[in-house]
């Protein structure tokens, strides 16, 4: 597994232990999230380390325990689709929760820069400079 590859393994295993710290450390600088595409209150774009805090801790706060496992990576030209399913329990409610969908990752320096949330895996690998 490439060098890229492991790094995306190693952010979704630290959002998973709420490692904080480890995100910020293994993202750029000048690292920020996409989630504008979302379907949830948590839409929007997150610039810098504070930014991806505070779309975390909205995370963090609603699910008493979520992870994310990488079921495929695709990778493009134009960045690292990975196919994911996020599953979790809410806080409160106990309620279980799955979801699958395409994340797009891109790096600059050997860390990621940009990541982006899709709803549709099409979107993604298009996004990342491949077509069906």
């Amino acid at each position: 597994m490439g060098q890229e590859l492991q790094t995306i393994c190693r952010i979704y295993e630290a959002f998973s232990r709420r490692e904080l710290d480890e995100i910020a450390e293994l993202m750029h600088d000048e690292a920020e999230v996409d989630f504008a595409r979302s379907l949830g209150p948590e839409s929007g774009v997150y610039p810098g380390v504070e930014g991806i805090e505070r779309l975390l801790t909205l995370y963090w706060e609603a699910f008493e325990d979520i992870s994310i496992e990488v079921e495929e990576f695709v990778d493009g030209p134009d960045g690292i689709v990975a196919l994911v399913v996020a599953r979790g329990r809410g806080r409160g409610s106990g309620a279980s929760v799955e979801a699958r969908g395409p994340h797009l990752w891109r790096f600059r320096d050997g860390k990621p820069i940009r990541f982006t949330l899709f709803q549709e895996e099409a979107e993604a690998l298009e996004a990342a400079g491949l077509s069906e």
